[in-house]
């Protein structure tokens, strides 16, 4: 075995340990990539694959799908938190989803590494959801809030700021 595949494998193993060791839930999806899934404050959900690769470990996750509307709008929001340092970024695959990616060289990649990575991950997840669904979705949250209102459910705080109290 060479070196590269010494490192890789060696990546893997301390991918795999990592996600038990954190408690998350892990499913191995081939040699190569592990799903595990962050519990956030504001995206309480947030799944997560991570792909070690010949060089690299990189790191996905969907933030949120396609907007409805304010495309524009959602874009530059995630474009000038881009400006901001980090392993990870925001990105839109083919469809317009909306994802965080990133990549860690597997020589630079330790506990703390994927720690940190995992935790750039959540916090940047959870920093921009509910401004993405407030502008994005704002239609579909309406709708939401006023079914709730309807049904004497209690409002959801994502879209407390774009309720209309005009119940019909």
């Amino acid at each position: 075995m060479s070196t590269a595949d010494d490192v890789r494998a060696g990546a893997r193993r301390l991918v795999g340990r990592v996600l038990v060791d954190a408690g998350l839930p892990v499913t191995v999806v081939g040699e190569d990539r592990f799903l595990t899934q962050l519990a956030g404050e504001h995206k309480r959900t947030i799944p997560v694959l991570l792909h070690v690769d010949e060089r690299s470990l990189k790191v996905s996750s969907l933030l949120a799908g396609r907007p409805d509307e304010q495309h524009d709008s959602v874009h530059r929001l995630l474009l000038h938190r881009n400006q901001r340092p980090a392993p990870v970024h925001f990105a839109i695959d083919d469809e317009g989803d909306l994802l965080l990616v990133g990549r860690v060289p597997l020589v630079t990649l330790d506990e703390a590494t994927l720690d940190e990575l995992l935790g750039v991950v959540l916090a940047m997840a959870d920093d921009v959801f509910d401004r993405v669904l407030t502008l994005g979705f704002a239609s579909y949250v309406d709708a939401e809030q006023r079914w709730r209102a309807r049904e004497g459910l209690p409002s959801n705080p994502v879209g407390a700021a774009v309720f209309v109290t005009d119940v019909r």
